[in-house]
């Protein structure tokens, strides 16, 4: 972080770092951090929507994983759902809660 003095003041100014996702970049970026989060291939991995969010910088993605055999209930309907905000790689699936699934994915319309 650079530090700049401007007439008795602290102005603080971002070092360069990674260039920002574009959209492009997205499904491998949403894929890369469900895998980070349960082993699959990433052919289990499913995109149903990725688009910019319309809360905050930067691409919200929704999807679910082929989770194979599921006896809980969470994965019901063809896989585990998941929810991710790109940057930042934050993922969430149904096992973390599907009323937080539910949540997030209601909010971003991804149903």
């Amino acid at each position: 972080m650079q530090h700049l003095v401007i007439a008795g003041s602290i102005l603080l100014a971002a070092a360069p770092g990674e260039a920002l996702p574009t959209m492009a970049d997205v499904p491998a970026l949403a894929k890369a951090a469900v895998a980070r989060r349960i082993e699959v291939p990433p052919s289990a991995i499913h995109i149903l929507a990725a688009k910019p969010s319309e809360r905050m910088p930067g691409f919200v993605v929704c999807g679910r994983v082929d989770t194979g055999t599921i006896t809980d209930g969470a994965g019901a309907e063809g896989g585990e759902r998941f929810f991710v905000v790109i940057p930042g790689n934050f993922a969430i699936l149904d096992q973390d809660g599907k009323g937080l699934v539910d949540s997030y994915w209601a909010a971003n319309h991804c149903e």
